[in-house]
């Protein structure tokens, strides 16, 4: 009696190590959002940055900052936010971006003694640009074929 093994062929191989490239979260973030769906949703985050924007120019630009939020955050989060989501608008990938936006807005005018504040400030900075990271993993995994 005989037994016949046949070693795993080299295409075989390539595909699984494709899947376990990508972690859990980022083949989740992956899913395509159906029609329009995708665009519609970015323009409402483009737009809503944008709003920010102005508002926080029109509070900085008026002698008082205190009453929108910080001009400089408001800014690179708003910069960084809309650009990620125009890149990914066919899923909703940039999610942890906009968490991570919306964090360290909050960190940013919530006060805190200096040494939490920078900690705090550079920890959901991070969690931002890791949600880019992710959110262009999970693109280039949603334009490959799934078979």
């Amino acid at each position: 009696m005989s037994t016949n093994v046949t070693a795993p062929t080299a295409a075989h191989t390539e595909a699984v190590t494709a899947d376990d490239e990508h972690g859990p979260l980022v083949r989740s973030l992956s899913a395509t959002l159906p029609g329009a769906l995708g665009s519609v949703i970015a323009t409402v985050v483009v737009l809503a940055t944008i709003v920010f924007g102005i508002w926080s120019l029109i509070a900085t630009w008026s002698g008082n900052p205190g009453a929108g939020l910080p001009l400089f955050q408001v800014f690179v989060a708003g910069t960084v936010v809309a650009i990620n989501a125009i890149a990914a608008r066919k899923t909703f990938s940039y999610v942890i971006t906009l968490i991570g936006a919306v964090l360290w807005l909050w960190v940013s005018v919530t006060p805190f003694e200096p040494f939490w504040q920078t900690v705090l400030q550079a920890v959901t900075f991070t969690i931002m640009a890791a949600g880019v990271v992710f959110s262009t993993a999970a693109v280039a995994l949603s334009k490959k074929p799934r078979f």
